[in-house]
């Protein structure tokens, strides 16, 4: 130690030892120290782990997830895993063909899917998409107000958030759950156009979470 010391400015090593001194006088201190460094390392533990070279969760949707993007992307990340946005489908017509890219791509360990256009689609659209995972797990979120055509999906795992952002393509306020940051009783769950809100977006993102494998 005095070796590695000796090769620093001595006006730095000074103020360096009198720091550790104090914190090993106070186990309160270190206590604190140590869980800075342990959030951080967990925080941070799909890049030091090498996990961000991979892809645990690919999320094909339309508008309804990635118009607030964020909230998604902070409760997949917080539970430990890695997400990739695909945009290849637009409807559930050609979401067979992007989840065929997603398995090839990505491999990923799961599959989220959640559309609102059924127009025109074969009445197979939903399990034909399924089918393609090829065995990874899929989870379908519904689109409350829209086709419902994801009722009839098999084989994947069926998120209804109707109960946490109602039912209505309008302005929308739901009870506070136990995470929102309200004071009135109620959040903006949806918008003037029936999109989420960054807090609508949050509580579908935990249902999403709560249904990984």
């Amino acid at each position: 130690m005095p070796t590695i010391l000796a090769c620093y400015p001595h006006d730095l090593v000074s103020p360096a030892r009198r720091w550790v001194q104090q914190l090993l006088g106070s186990p309160a201190k270190l206590l604190s120290v140590l869980a800075v460094v342990a959030a951080l390392v967990w925080w941070q533990w799909p890049l030091i782990a090498g996990q961000d070279k991979r892809t645990d969760v690919v999320l094909l949707t339309d508008g309804f997830l990635n118009s607030t993007e964020l909230p998604v992307v902070q409760r997949i990340h917080e539970d430990g895993r890695t997400l990739r946005w695909d945009d290849v489908a637009t409807s559930w017509c050609n979401a067979t063909d992007a989840v065929h890219h997603a398995v090839d791509e990505f491999d990923p360990a799961a599959i989220v899917l959640s559309f609102s256009d059924a127009t025109g689609c074969d009445s197979t659209a939903v399990t034909d998409a399924v089918r393609a995972a090829d065995g990874h797990s899929v989870v379908i979120v519904t689109q409350p107000g829209r086709s419902g055509i994801e009722r009839a999906a098999a084989g994947a795992k069926l998120i209804d958030p109707t109960r946490y952002i109602g039912d209505q393509l309008t302005a929308t306020s739901m009870p506070c759950q136990w995470w929102d940051p309200c004071s009135e009783g109620s959040v903006a769950v949806r918008t003037a156009d029936g999109q989420l809100t960054p807090e609508g977006s949050d509580r579908v993102a935990r249902l999403i979470v709560a249904e990984l494998p």
